[in-house]
C-alpha cells in the first residue's frame, strides 16, 4: 500500500500528523469515561484506609465529571502537540505575548479550574462521610461549616497557584504589597468578620440547628441554613428571613424544638352580671376540662384574677404535650369551644369593652 500520500504538506504539517491529533482526540473521547470512572476508583482505593470501603460510589460519583474535563485536556494536549503552527505566520515565541501564549496561558488556566474542582469535589465527599458515618463525632452543621470553610481555603490556595506558575507573579511581594491593603479591608469588613466569629460560636456552643424552631421577640421560625455571615430562617407566613449571625447570638432566643411542652396562657372576660357562685363553677369545669384533655399536662392555673372597668378577668394558663405548633394550635381550639360551651352552660356572658351611662329621670 502506498502511503506517500500521508507524506503530504498541509499548513506545515503533513496528513499523517493531522490523521494521528484525529485518532488520538476519537480514541480519547470515546475511553474519557471509562478512564475517569477506573482512575476515580484507583484513587479511592488510596483513601480507603481512612474512610473504609464506605460510601465508595458517592466518590466516584463526584470525582467522575472533573476527571473528564481533566482527561479531556490531557487528550487535546497530547492530540495538538504533535501539529506545528505554520512558519509563515511569523507567530512570536510563547514566552511572549501572542498567539502562542494565549493558548498556552488558557490551557493553564483551564487546569488549574480543573485540578480546583477535583479537590473541591474531594472535600464534598468527606464531608457526607463525615455526616454519615454511623461513629461521627461531628454534626452535620459543624461538618458543613468546615466544608465551606476549606473550599474558600482551597479556592484561595489555587488561585495563588494560578498566578504563580501560569503568569508568573512573585506571591510573596504581592501577599506584602497587600498588607496595608487588607488592613483597609478589614477594617471596612469589620461586621462581616463578627459575624464570621458569631459563626464560629453558633457551630461550637450549637444553641441551635437546621430545623430547629427558635423565637425571640423579633424572630419566629424554623433554621434553614447557617452559613458564614447570615442564618437563614422560614417564618410561620413561610417567608425566609435573612439574620445576621451576630444578632442570632446577641438576643436571647427560645429553642422551641429542645422543649418538649407548649404553654398556652388566655384570659376570659366575663361581665359584671357574673355571680361569685357562677364564677367559681366556671373556674372548677375549667380546670376539669383541662385535665380531661388527653394532650394536656397536670399542671395548670386557673384563677380569677382581675376587675377590670369593663369585665372580669379569669386567667387560664395550660401546657400541650410536644413542640408542635400545629398540635398546640389544635389544642387550643379545642379547649376554646369548651370554655365557651361552660360560660354560656352557667348563664353569664364575655364582656368587651363598654361603658354604661345611667340619666336621673
Amino acid at each position: 500500500m502506498d502511503f506517500t500520500f500521508f507524506e503530504q504538506d498541509l499548513f506545515g504539517n503533513s496528513l499523517k500528523e493531522f490523521a494521528i491529533c484525529i485518532g488520538l482526540l476519537v480514541i480519547g473521547f470515546l475511553l474519557k469515561q471509562f478512564c475517569a470512572g477506573l482512575i476515580s476508583r484507583q484513587f479511592f482505593r488510596i483513601i480507603k484506609g481512612f474512610t473504609g470501603n464506605q460510601f465508595s460510589e458517592k466518590f466516584v460519583a463526584l470525582e467522575r465529571k472533573p476527571l473528564e474535563q481533566f482527561i479531556t485536556l490531557l487528550i487535546l494536549y497530547f492530540a495538538f502537540d504533535r501539529l506545528k503552527f505554520p512558519e509563515s505566520w511569523n507567530l512570536v515565541a510563547v514566552d511572549k505575548i501572542g498567539l502562542r501564549w494565549l493558548i498556552s496561558t488558557i490551557y493553564q488556566m483551564a487546569l488549574f479550574v480543573v485540578i480546583t474542582k477535583i479537590l473541591l469535589r474531594a472535600t464534598d465527599y468527606f464531608t457526607y462521610f463525615l455526616q454519615n458515618r454511623e461513629d461521627s463525632p461531628l454534626s452535620k452543621e459543624l461538618a458543613n461549616f468546615l466544608k465551606e470553610l476549606l473550599k474558600v481555603v482551597i479556592v484561595i490556595l489555587c488561585v495563588f497557584a494560578t498566578l504563580r506558575f501560569v503568569f508568573s507573579v512573585n506571591i510573596t511581594a504581592l501577599v506584602a504589597s497587600l498588607g496595608i491593603g487588607g488592613l483597609a479591608v478589614a477594617l471596612a469588613a469589620q461586621d462581616t468578620l463578627t459575624n464570621l466569629l458569631a459563626s464560629f460560636i453558633i457551630y461550637l456552643d450549637k444553641p441551635f440547628k437546621v430545623g430547629d424552631t427558635i423565637e425571640n421577640t423579633e424572630i419566629s421560625g424554623t433554621i434553614e441554613h447557617v452559613g458564614f455571615r447570615t442564618t437563614r430562617i422560614r417564618t410561620v407566613d413561610k417567608t425566609l428571613l435573612t439574620v445576621p449571625n451576630k444578632k442570632m447570638i446577641d438576643s436571647a432566643m427560645n429553642n422551641i424544638t429542645e422543649s418538649d411542652i407548649k404553654r398556652v396562657k388566655i384570659t376570659l372576660t366575663l361581665t359584671y352580671n357574673s355571680k361569685p357562685a357562677q364564677l367559681l363553677s366556671i373556674i372548677e369545669d375549667i380546670k376539669k376540662a383541662i385535665m380531661n384533655h388527653p394532650q394536656t399536662t397536670e399542671n395548670f392555673v386557673v384563677n380569677f384574677i382581675d376587675l377590670e372597668a369593663s369585665s372580669l378577668n379569669i386567667l387560664v394558663v395550660y401546657f400541650v404535650n410536644g413542640n408542635e405548633y400545629e398540635n398546640m394550635l389544635k389544642v387550643k381550639e379545642d379547649l376554646n369551644f369548651k370554655f365557651m360551651e361552660i360560660v354560656e352552660q352557667h348563664g353569664c356572658a364575655f364582656a368587651f369593652p363598654s361603658q354604661t351611662v345611667y340619666l336621673n329621670k
